[in-house]
């Protein structure tokens, strides 16, 4: 039978004891006209007619509701004589057949809901909103937005998880999903059953425990965190075709609120279903999601804690036998010239230190030091990638694609021959021209063409195309906004358990058809994190000395005598992501995340030991969060006695005399400010929130101490006067012992993606681009009550001569590379004074590197100039 709609509907027996109470049975069943035929009758003309309603019940999917006043014995006659059919029961009459111990009775009062869950099972269920596509029962949050993660860690020594969990924890943990597992149940009967945990992080009174199901079409999900803290016990998303709804509490009391305006107007709560209508649409609607009923309704809370423990039982056999490998390769850059930096991937070796941890077994593949003196520059032109990747021929860009491939391809050829899978991540960091996007784009073409594996795409925010990335046919299938641990997790389980979709997890980009979702990006924080892990690395690659021409000039000088020397590796590190700072240029502003001093110091030093390292350069944006973090890790690496040395970049402001002395104590050389001008004024505008008091007196400190002061200059800034770089001007001439080298200094000129408000900056930005003389591309902008764009340009060259004259004139080098390698093993041998002489007398290496040339910055597409004595950019 159908209903006005052509929708099948299923056969709905009301059982009443007395023929009055009939329509008591079958009132509150009757909005589920819809779904079901329902038929009331009594408990001695239904124990007459079992065998013809078992047999129409059984061919129409539908089942027997029992009234409160059923007897007994007609119950229990109805069991026997309709097995196979669903039967839901009253708590009073399901308490009296406890001894029938049969999976199709349901207790309409099992599960424990408040009226609010039952409005939302009902909502949940109305046509009218669509089919139900998500379910998500997460910790209580109001209306704050979740964390990223927990700042607990499941990680342990080694950054790997202990899957097998205690019985006592493995219970604990289970009772605190019981609830959720019933009410996810409810809304989507089967659910409890297939829910499988993801994450579990176990610390008494702060548990951590994430789920994850796939039911027929609907995904669901458990994410509780005792450490959220909200009022009532959970909150609760319901994803629907046309809309989706939220139901939390607050001071008010519960909310149900619709996330989208639907034709059907508000939800209503005064219309409540009651236990006996819940328990009807779970039977109901099981058969067509799950092949078995769940448990969850059948028994309770005691089963849902079964199932939750069940699951948290499973987790140690799932996470110890993945279905699915990481794949990360580290993308060759396009080198700036005099570039001699020679550094293993920091992101690859954070990302497989998780995905190693979780259970994923994880491969990273340096191309970037394997092919750093390959011939790429056929990858700068753009025009010709694109065609290769739309079909045209392209020698030159097969034969380089081809020749990377060979890196690492034929293994992953292997592994699809044999039945194993991976996921393939690529990821970006430069900043020049579309170089790296143009290599893996190419790279992915031939991972799908080849091993069909899925391909993702990630790195820095600013240089990842991810519009481009999902817009080129046969490339890349996913692609990461922001930080990459979160959102690779969730990949690697939806690839290998098919348990979400890619349009639910937090930071990926992923298309459906024409449809491009583009979620929110997500950020994984530091104390949460293992400890980098570069057991790939390829460290012989990385090993290095002193450069001749160093140590040519020191035997000349006497200081060396020709004594062996041992390769050795300095390897990046950070514990601070964002910055402190508001400047307004500058993106780094948008996050800060600080990682514990005693965290930093111990994993430097595991790093030590386990890969014979004494050398690091930090990574942060700035050493100096706050002067007391940075003692405290300074102290414990001083009393570790590790030798370490390192080098950052730091605000020049709020390091003290005795601060320095300590970083000086505990390995730190060299220290990059970023002090942009000696302009109080321009400070201000920029929003440094320092000034140039503060930078005199922190590099005047650093300086007594030892540490080697690299600093960089800005000109040209918004509404910069003569009087604005005459005050610049005064700050070098009272630093000039202090500066040691100026290591960027360049004219202001604004890039996308460097986050300016163009009403705070008193600008008017013009349409389009603009090329300068050097090649570089920047947006061009008229100063409100200043100078017209055709003017600022020549006024920002004419300021930064200025300032570059007078520099000259005291001595001070401006030297935009340093050669690490001297720099890490001079500072062994010799005070500063010596260091900094010879890191500055002694030039840079020749550009050497045929993927290295003086290129423009900014990131826009287009094609360079490789040719010696080249501009760079060509446009």
């Amino acid at each position: 039978m159908t209903d006005a709609h052509g929708k099948r509907q299923a056969l709905l027996v009301a059982v009443a004891g007395k023929p009055e109470s009939a329509p008591r049975v079958a009132s509150p069943l009757a909005r589920l006209a819809r779904a079901a035929r329902v038929v009331p009758t009594t408990a001695a003309e239904a124990v007459r007619r079992a065998p013809d309603l078992a047999a129409k019940l059984a061919g129409e999917g539908g089942c027997l509701v029992l009234g409160e006043d059923v007897p007994e014995d007609a119950a229990r006659a109805l069991i026997a004589a309709t097995s196979g059919v669903r039967i839901v029961v009253p708590t009073a009459l399901a308490r009296a057949l406890r001894d029938t111990a049969s999976p199709d009775v349901i207790d309409a009062g099992a599960l424990v809901l408040e009226p609010m869950f039952l409005a939302l099972v009902e909502e949940a269920r109305r046509e009218s909103m669509g089919a139900l596509v998500g379910l998500s029962v997460r910790a209580p949050a109001g209306r704050r937005i979740l964390r990223a993660a927990s700042t607990r860690t499941p990680f342990v020594a080694g950054a790997r998880i202990p899957f097998e969990l205690p019985a006592d924890v493995a219970a604990r943990l289970a009772r605190l999903a019981a609830g959720p597992f019933a009410l996810a149940d409810a809304v989507v009967p089967g659910a409890a059953r297939g829910l499988e945990v993801t994450e579990a992080v176990a610390a008494v009174g702060a548990d951590r425990l994430v789920c994850h199901a796939r039911i027929g079409d609907v995904v669901v999900e458990v994410d509780l965190d005792e450490e959220m803290q909200g009022e009532g016990p959970f909150e609760v998303e319901v994803v629907m075709r046309r809309g989706a709804l939220v139901c939390r509490w607050s001071k008010q009391g519960a909310s149900l609120t619709r996330k989208a305006l639907l034709r059907d107007g508000p939800v209503r709560l005064d219309v409540v279903p009651n236990p006996l209508e819940v328990a009807t649409r779970h039977a109901l609607a099981a058969p067509r999601i799950a092949e078995t009923p769940s448990p969850a309704s059948l028994a309770g809370a005691a089963a849902s804690v079964a199932l939750a423990q069940a699951s948290v039982e499973r987790y140690a056999t799932r996470a110890t036998n993945r279905p699915i490998e990481m794949v990360l390769v580290h993308v060759p850059r396009y080198r700036n010239s005099y570039d001699e930096l020679e550094l293993p991937s920091l992101a690859a070796a954070r990302l497989a230190a998780f995905t190693r941890g979780h259970g994923f077994s994880t491969r990273i593949f340096d191309l970037q030091i394997s092919h750093a003196d390959d011939r790429l520059d056929g990858f700068v032109d753009d025009a010709a990638v694109d065609g290769w990747l739309a079909g045209a021929e392209s020698p030159a860009v097969a034969a380089a694609a081809e020749h990377m491939w060979n890196s690492f391809g034929p293994e992953l050829v292997v592994a699809a021959a044999s039945g194993r899978r991976a996921l393939v991540g690529f990821s970006i960091v430069d900043y020049f021209g579309h170089f790296q996007m143009n290599i893996a784009a190419c790279l992915a073409r031939l991972v799908k063409e080849r091993t069909g594996f899925p391909t993702v795409l990630g790195g820095e925010r600013d240089q990842v195309d991810g519009d481009r990335a999902l817009g080129t046919p046969k490339t890349f299938d996913y692609v990461v906004d922001g930080d990459g641990e979160v959102p690779l997790l969730g990949l690697l389980h939806l690839e290998a358990y098919r348990d979400r979709r890619a349009a639910d997890i937090p930071g990926v980009w992923s298309r459906e058809g024409e449809s491009v979702t583009k979620n929110k990006l997500i950020r994984s924080h530091l104390n949460a994190m293992p400890r980098p892990d570069f057991d790939d690395v390829p460290f012989d690659l990385y090993r290095g000395k002193p450069t001749e021409r160093l140590l040519d000039a020191l035997a000349r000088d006497g200081l060396y005598h020709g004594e062996p020397i041992e390769p050795f590796v300095y390897l990046p590190y950070g514990f601070v992501k964002g910055c402190t700072a508001k400047c307004e240029f500058c993106s780094a502003k948008e996050w800060l995340d600080v990682q514990s001093p005693e965290k930093t110091a111990d994993e430097l030093m595991a790093l030590a030991e386990r890969y014979g390292v004494r050398d690091f350069m930090f990574l942060n944006n700035l050493v100096n969060v706050s002067p007391r973090l940075l003692e405290r890790m300074c102290r414990r690496l001083v009393d570790s006695k590790a030798g370490l040395q390192w080098t950052d970049s730091c605000r020049p402001t709020d390091i003290s005399a005795e601060l320095a002395a300590l970083m000086r104590e505990s390995g730190c050389l060299l220290l990059n400010y970023g002090a942009e001008s000696g302009s109080d004024k321009i400070l201000e505008l920029m929003k440094k929130g320092l000034l140039s008091r503060d930078i005199i007196e922190t590099l005047q400190n650093t300086h007594r101490a030892g540490i080697i002061n690299r600093v960089n200059f800005i000109s040209g800034y918004f509404h910069e006067t003569e009087e604005d770089v005459d005050a610049t001007v005064h700050l070098v001439e009272t630093l000039a012992e202090e500066i040691d080298i100026v290591g960027c200094f360049q004219g202001f000129y604004l890039f996308p993606g460097m986050g300016v408000d163009p009403e705070d900056a008193g600008i008017v930005l013009r349409p389009g681009f603009d090329r300068l003389k050097t090649g570089q591309v920047t947006l061009a902008y008229d100063e409100i009550g200043g100078l017209k764009w055709e003017e600022k340009r020549d006024v920002i060259d004419a300021s930064r001569n200025r300032i570059l004259a007078r520099m000259g004139e005291l001595g001070i080098r401006t030297l935009d590379k340093i050669n690490e390698y001297d720099l890490f093993w001079m500072s062994r041998r010799y005070d500063k004074a010596t260091v900094t002489k010879y890191l500055l007398e002694i030039p840079p290496r020749p550009v050497g590197r045929r993927n290295q040339a003086a290129m423009a910055p900014g990131g826009q597409r287009g094609r360079v100039d490789v040719t010696p004595g080249g501009s760079g950019y060509l446009g």
